[in-house]
């Protein structure tokens, strides 16, 4: 099956440029309160998972990623989200 995605499945494993973490992506199109901005992921530390931090999530946009280490589970109804979140964005 070939397809194109804009936006990486949750479940997936990436690393930032100028981080040595591994994040593991939880959500997709999250406001930041702090910066009253859309991001385009959110994520927290793999492999320990939600810890009571001060920055529960970490979050980010496709352009600060440097690396994936692992891809998230993609089916038809990944497929159509993909699709409504790339739509939206660019009606922005």
């Amino acid at each position: 099956m070939l397809f194109s995605k804009n936006y990486l499945s949750v479940g997936s494993v990436v690393g930032l440029h100028n981080d040595s973490r591994r994040l593991l992506i939880i959500g997709r199109q999250l406001y930041s309160e702090t910066n009253h901005v859309i991001r385009d992921y959110a994520a927290v530390d793999f492999p320990n998972g939600f810890t009571d931090a001060k920055e529960p999530f970490i979050l980010f946009n496709n352009e600060d990623i440097e690396l994936v280490y692992h891809y998230g589970y993609i089916d038809e109804k990944e497929m159509q989200l993909d699709e409504l979140l790339t739509e939206a964005e660019r009606k922005e």
